[in-house]
């Protein structure tokens, strides 16, 4: 995977200027909770939109269609303190063809109380349900709000952490089901740059519980490259729960006007079919980074 860092550095990704429907989406401060985002997770929302209209409108009729939101925050976001835009929670809800369930979990009280009031009042007819939980914790309810009849279920779990934090287990718990994920690993920003204090530290269990690899100090030494070998043992951790690799698929996610890698975009489904779609998906991204390329002034 070095090839990811080594892309052309592109011009940053702005929001009202965007030519389609996948931007993210400018509004006006409503005075709720709105975090702090970076420009460049407009490119990660922006993927996320496109994916999940096109998982939808593709498996639409045919499936009890699901969307399950983990870190799923307050549906507004600040960048750089300027525009303040809609995020994936809420855009999801603003597809051309609704999922027939939207779960969104996410544990901060005063985000929970936002993204209550926000999405009411861009799809109150929408079946929505709010686990005002830690992520780790609210699988049982998550399992409780799905579908009962799990013969028709089809699920799209977006995974949207803002650390490295993300315990395996907490995924592995949902992937007897036919779900597809797609996951944020933050292996740029927080994975490489604190990566030597986590592999210094032997009471520090977040690589492990990451990858799902007790051992993984060991396994690192024969590699050598954080980045490398994070997203190699937490690709290997979900084909052993029967999903195939997803490494020659990757998104990465860079800062704004560099080529500083500061996340990537993994996609994992049992289907051949929901890994045709990811294809299309990132092959669209890509026309339209290159597009935005060019200076046609």
């Amino acid at each position: 995977m070095e090839r990811v860092s080594n892309r052309r550095t592109r011009s940053p990704l702005r929001v009202a200027d965007a030519p389609d429907s996948d931007a993210a989406l400018p509004v006006e401060d409503d005075g709720l909770c709105t975090p702090l985002i970076r420009p460049h997770s407009l490119e990660k929302i922006r993927a996320h939109n496109r994916f999940a209209r096109m998982f939808a409108t593709s498996m639409r009729g045919k499936w009890d269609l699901s969307y399950v939101g983990l870190y799923a925050g307050a549906g507004h976001a600040r960048v750089n303190g300027d525009t303040i835009v809609q995020t994936s929670a809420l855009s999801v809800l603003r597809q051309p063809h609704p999922f027939n369930h939207y779960i969104f979990v996410e544990k901060s009280p005063s985000c929970v109380e936002a993204l209550s009031v926000r999405w009411k009042r861009v799809a109150p007819n929408a079946n929505v349900h709010i686990i005002p939980k830690d992520v780790n914790d609210s699988i049982p309810d998550i399992r409780t709000k799905l579908p009962s009849s799990t013969s028709r279920l089809l699920a799209f779990c977006f995974v949207d952490p803002f650390s490295a934090e993300l315990p395996f287990k907490t995924l592995e718990a949902l992937t007897d089901l036919r779900i597809d994920f797609l996951i944020l690993l933050m292996l740029g920003n927080d994975a490489r740059r604190n990566f030597k204090a986590y592999f210094d530290d032997p009471t520090s269990n977040r690589i492990a519980e990451l990858v799902n690899r007790p051992d993984w100090r060991e396994a690192y030494r024969r590699d050598g490259k954080p980045v490398r070998f994070i997203l190699n043992a937490f690709d290997e951790a979900m084909q052993r729960t029967g999903y195939p690799t997803a490494r020659d698929t990757i998104h990465p996610i860079y800062a704004d006007g560099t080529k500083v890698l500061q996340y990537m975009l993994a996609f994992y489904s049992k289907n051949p079919v929901g890994m045709k779609l990811w294809g299309e998906c990132i092959k669209s991204l890509r026309r339209l980074e290159s597009q935005q390329s060019f200076d046609l002034k």
